[in-house]
């Protein structure tokens, strides 16, 4: 179940490009991030999958310069909840791997989705509410970029707080504490 979960995202994540703006660079960018996030999400690699996402937010930033007009803040902020959510479905799955899981511990995990996801949904609403008060003078084209490097940014914090997460209570980054 999570691994269509996980699918799911990564079609959002994949498809929401190409919709809209479908393109030759974008199409390819997107058959080869989707198979990436395949792969990742099949063998629950986070590396696999991080490259697949990464690549995902490039799509998306050439999806937006050919798309043209002015910066969509919502389709950025629905593609950066949904690279949340995917590595931490992936990750969620990586780590208890072959383990039966119970009930009470997948409503927890669910709650913990729902409340990075919101958190980042308003993080990012601030972040442009307050970008629109500064009035940056970027030329047009600048903004798909700047709304790709800030995906970016995002998924690597993602990433570094899954990393965090995963370890376990006793151990440091030099090894077990004794």
């Amino acid at each position: 179940m999570i691994r269509v979960t996980a699918g799911l995202l990564a079609l959002f994540v994949v498809g929401f490009p190409l919709l809209r703006a479908p393109g030759s660079v974008t199409e390819l960018l997107g058959l080869i991030a989707a198979t990436l996030c395949a792969g990742g999400i099949l063998s629950l690699s986070i590396p696999l999958l991080a490259a697949g996402a990464a690549l995902a937010v490039v799509e998306y930033a050439f999806a937006s310069l050919a798309a043209g007009g002015p910066p969509d803040v919502l389709g950025a902020l629905a593609v950066g909840a949904a690279l949340s959510l995917l590595v931490q479905t992936v990750g969620f799955a990586a780590r208890f791997r072959g383990a039966s899981v119970g009930p009470r511990v997948i409503r927890a995990q669910v709650r913990t989705w729902a409340g990075t996801g919101a958190a980042g949904v308003g993080i990012g609403l601030a972040l442009a509410g307050g970008a629109g008060a500064v009035w940056l003078r970027l030329p047009s084209a600048a903004f798909p970029v700047v709304a790709a490097l800030g995906l970016v940014v995002a998924f690597v914090g993602v990433v570094g707080a899954l990393r965090r997460w995963s370890e376990s209570p006793g151990e440091t980054a030099g090894g077990t504490e004794s």
